[in-house]
């Protein structure tokens, strides 16, 4: 009877180790599958922040064409009123920094 109970904890020691065995392998795919998550999460959160800083950029470089634009047709439209304000902000400019 003693041999029959050591053969039979000795088998369920083996079930025992072998079901550990396959948790470990279990927990090492799942472990795996979230570093594959967690880095395509922040891929994409990554590539989305491009597009939005290309987006933004777009926008401001519309923006900065736009005042261009007028500032031209401004100078055009009136050269003489725009050299006399060019050169008194230079002078009010130069005033301020001299204190």
């Amino acid at each position: 009877m003693v041999a029959k109970n050591e053969a039979e904890t000795s088998t369920d020691t083996s079930k025992l180790q072998a079901e550990v065995e396959i948790l470990r392998q279990d927990l090492a795919e799942v472990t795996k599958t979230l570093k594959t998550m967690a880095r395509d999460a922040g891929e994409t959160r990554a590539a989305q922040a491009a597009q939005r800083v290309r987006e933004v950029s777009g926008q401001a470089r519309e923006h900065i064409d736009h005042a261009r634009d007028v500032a031209v047709g401004q100078v055009r439209e009136r050269p003489l009123t725009t050299v006399a304000a060019t050169f008194g902000i230079g002078l009010l400019i130069g005033r301020l920094l001299q204190r």
